[in-house]
């Protein structure tokens, strides 16, 4: 029998990310700058350290731009519905819900696939310590799996930019009948 008991941390955060996700992609959330900036530099590292897993298979470039096509044009969207408002506390800002919640199901799905799919191999393949999971060239040795990461890196990359410019503008120049906070 299996002991199920090693699983229950690593899960609960996984149900904790998720729901912290999701609160975030429905409504107002606040522009911080520093949280702004934070992200920026984490989605261009992972999508640096994916970049670099994938001189190992050539082919996954193709993928790469793909998914770096799919993710500019899921920000571009995004940036062309998002509305900002000025509250007593500072600028907030909603992005479209649609595109969020496109991204949100398509990371969830494709790590979901794959966690999964490694989980299934490695029980059955001969070498289970080939499988992995807490090796992060797993997610990468898949095309499909590292352009869904570039789609997600890309368009956060691109989001965030975007709110950290309009921050900028916000700040120096409010709309008209808004005064700075």
């Amino acid at each position: 029998m299996q002991n199920w008991s090693h699983y229950a941390i690593p899960f609960l955060l996984i149900i904790w990310m998720i729901y912290r996700r999701t609160k975030r992609t429905i409504g107002f959330q606040r522009l911080v700058t520093r949280r702004l900036k934070l992200r920026i530099g984490v989605f261009s590292l992972i999508g640096l350290i994916i970049l670099g897993f994938g001189f190992v298979h050539p082919i996954h470039f193709i993928a790469y731009a793909i998914g770096l096509a799919a993710g500019i044009a899921l920000g571009l969207t995004a940036i062309r519905h998002t509305r900002f408002e000025q509250r007593p506390d500072g600028w907030y800002y909603r992005t479209h819900l649609w595109v969020e919640i496109a991204v949100l199901v398509l990371f969830l799905g494709r790590v979901a696939y794959r966690v999964v799919f490694i989980a299934l191999t490695a029980s059955s393949a001969s070498n289970p310590a080939a499988m992995n999971p807490a090796d992060p060239s797993q997610f990468t040795k898949d095309p499909l799996t590292a352009g869904v990461f570039f789609v997600i890196v890309s368009y956060y990359v691109l989001f965030f930019g975007y709110l950290l410019r309009e921050e900028a503008k916000l700040e120096k120049h409010p709309p008209a009948g808004e005064e700075p906070a």
